[in-house]
């Protein structure tokens, strides 16, 4: 049982849908927002208003916050149970600082590990559970490598044959301790200790922090290499009619480096620029490469990047791909008009200078802040929904997966 997917996910020629999903902290607030506006439009569709998103994706992949609703939605969470789960432990995960974040973390790890804990429970990343495919990404920062962690049993790293018996089996790795792991961003968190030899005496625990430190923040682009790659044992096909991969933020704002009178503000502001310029980067490649309903504008120069997929051979785009996300500042594009995916355009006013201060903050967990996040994810989730739903030639056929790779058997949070 603990490889049922196996079989599923060898099949090479089947339609498949992928979800990525950013990190960002409390604003991921946003990103259920759009999934709740997709969640109920796949429940008209199929007629079944229990309808859960882990039957609609064959793989869901996030990044830090993206992570941790990666994880909820494969075990077959409703997105109001993630979303329950959230607002219950935001208060406390981001409770009163420690720190300054310069010698110690900023903020405690405990009551983040005690809610994991509570959700997940002692779940192996081949956790019968499942219901779809996850991937999980992180950093192991003592040896400085970038670690993709996903439950297929075809995947090269998936049991103790790769690197050899002297190492833990990653599809034994708790799930609970992936996704802090993947979550633990520098200065807010300490890293997170993981068991990965077990043959050795007195070899110390590999160190992982936030997976987008890789240049994972926004994993899109790495979970279509996943399924391409011959490692991670999926090797799906390519093809406009395919694979569809939706790709969620956490809300875009350009980061000006301006910084401030201390040098180590400078130096921040300019690392946060980075993970903004690496997400912008991998939705123009994304978009060059695929057949897209509903154009991200990338800049005064690339602006929509045309209605082309000018990384992809004459006519044939590689995939179909969709990005969604909020503009949190007011963006404007080469003719001075505000981009239509603005918090102003999207509520029909704009954002107050207190309001965008507060959202833009990956740790602001007051209330009304939260609700602003998640009214600017259901607004952007319904746009989406009205001019660039998912493809009817994506359904399911039949929409709810039966047999031994059905419904999990904990489908409700713990806790």
């Amino acid at each position: 049982m603990t490889r049922r997917f196996e079989q599923f996910f060898a099949d090479t020629k089947s339609k498949r849908r992928i979800l990525a999903l950013d990190g960002g902290g409390v604003r991921g607030l946003i990103t259920l927002g759009i999934l709740g506006e997709l969640e109920r439009e796949l429940k008209r569709r199929s007629g079944d208003n229990n309808y859960r998103l882990s039957q609609y994706f064959d793989l869901i992949g996030g990044t830090s916050t993206g992570s941790i609703i990666a994880t909820g939605l494969a075990h077959g969470w409703t997105v109001d149970d993630v979303k329950t789960a959230y607002l219950t432990i935001i208060p406390k995960v981001f409770g009163r600082k420690r720190a300054f974040g310069l010698l110690e973390p900023a903020y405690d790890e405990y009551p983040l590990a005690e809610a994991l804990k509570r959700f997940f429970g002692d779940d192996p990343l081949e956790s019968v559970d499942l219901e779809t495919g996850l991937a999980i990404f992180a950093k192991r920062a003592d040896t400085g490598s970038a670690w993709v962690l996903c439950n297929n049993p075809r995947w090269y790293y998936y049991d103790r044959k790769q690197p050899g018996v002297g190492y833990e089996s990653n599809s034994g790795f708790k799930l609970r301790s992936l996704v802090q792991a993947s979550a633990a961003a520098p200065h807010y968190f300490r890293r997170v200790q993981i068991h990965i030899e077990h043959a050795r005496e007195n070899v110390p625990p590999g160190e992982f922090i936030d997976g987008g430190v890789a240049g994972f923040n926004n994993p899109a682009m790495e979970l279509l290499s996943l399924v391409r790659d011959p490692a991670f044992g999926f090797e799906w096909d390519l093809g406009q009619d395919q694979i569809y991969l939706l790709s969620l933020g956490t809300g875009w704002l350009r980061e000006r480096n301006v910084g401030g009178r201390l040098f180590v503000s400078r130096t921040i502001s300019a690392l946060r620029s980075m993970l903004n310029d690496v997400s912008l980067q991998q939705i123009a490649y994304l978009q060059g490469m695929s057949r897209v309903a509903l154009r991200w504008y990338i800049n005064s120069e690339k602006e929509y990047q045309e209605d082309k997929s000018y990384l992809a051979p004459p006519g044939a785009p590689l995939l179909t791909y969709q990005r969604v996300d909020v503009r949190l500042g007011d963006d404007k594009n080469r003719a001075g008009q505000f981009l239509p995916e603005t918090a102003r355009e999207l509520r029909g006013k704009p954002l107050s200078k207190t309001e965008l201060k507060r959202a833009s903050l990956i740790t602001n967990k007051h209330r009304k802040n939260l609700d602003l996040l998640l009214d600017l994810g259901e607004k952007a989730g319904a746009r989406f929904i009205s001019l660039a739903p998912p493809p009817d030639s994506f359904n399911p056929d039949p929409w709810t997966r039966q047999g031994p790779i059905g419904p999990g058997g904990k489908r409700e949070p713990r806790g």
